[in-house]
């Protein structure tokens, strides 16, 4: 998910058109397995007694869709994402699969899922608590009755090492593709800044693009105290300071009877 971007593009592409494909190609290149995260994940909802055919997941803030061949072995899966961009690559990809345009603060869905997650830190783009707050109530609504919310937050506050710059080069339609980023720590926000630069071919041009993010950074009890306080009376909650890429997951697991989310 892209918080906010300046741009200067060669060629007639949207700038975030380039950059869904050029997101999977950077991560693949430092090692990502989106199968193994999600292996990671599975015991949180191991024994809620569903199989793959009657468990529904949510991939809420799925992005170009990396994760969505992943929990599809898991269950039904559909995915929400408030970049139109971003929803285009993953359908080319994913065609059969039921993906949505929302926000997590508003977003309405007809179905009530087994399992939410919020992976890759997608959630940390929201401007501040009060937005949190209402992204957890919302993701609360769409929960079935003993269903389990996993967020993968940005960072921690309380985890945060000293930010350092960082070069990532890969090769994407034979030209090689380079991505610098550099962060700082603002009061309660990270702000983030990537340079893409995919080199010029024999007949393509070179197209630079700079992206700039800003995303909450919070300690882990301020992630908790919100999901306690939006989320339906009764729900567990817990947080793993590792998660499935280092950052950290928080885990909450509605009530099996009665309150929101019932059905």
């Amino acid at each position: 998910m892209v918080s906010d971007w300046a741009a200067v593009v060669a060629g007639p592409e949207a700038p975030f058109q380039r950059i869904a494909r050029y997101y999977d190609a950077i991560y693949a290149a430092r090692g990502r397995d989106p199968f193994g995260e999600i292996a990671l994940l599975f015991p949180a909802w191991a024994a809620d007694g569903l199989d793959v055919e009657t468990r529904r997941i949510l991939d809420a803030g799925c992005g170009t869709g990396i994760h969505l061949d992943a929990l599809g072995q898991h269950g039904v899966v559909e995915g929400l994402d408030r970049s139109r961009d971003m929803l285009a690559y993953a359908r080319a990809r994913h065609p059969d699969r039921p993906l949505h345009l929302g926000d997590f603060t508003g977003f309405r869905l007809e179905s009530r899922f087994n399992v939410i997650c919020c992976l890759f830190g997608s959630i940390g783009y929201l401007p501040d608590r009060t937005a949190l707050r209402r992204a957890f109530s919302c993701l609360g609504d769409h929960l079935a009755a003993g269903g389990v919310l996993l967020v993968e937050p940005p960072v921690v506050a309380d985890a945060l090492e000293p930010p350092r710059p960082q070069r990532i080069e890969t090769v994407l339609e034979g030209r090689p593709l380079i991505r610098d980023g550099s962060a700082r720590a603002v009061g309660q926000s990270l702000e983030i800044e990537f340079t893409w630069r995919h080199l010029a071919g024999p007949t393509e041009p070179e197209c630079t693009v700079l992206e700039r993010h800003r995303m909450l950074l919070l300690p882990s009890d301020c992630w908790l105290e919100d999901m306690k306080d939006a989320l339906p009376e009764g729900t567990r909650l817990s947080f793993e300071s590792a998660g499935p890429r280092g950052r950290g997951l928080f885990k909450a697991v509605v009530s099996p009877v009665g309150g929101p989310g019932t059905g």
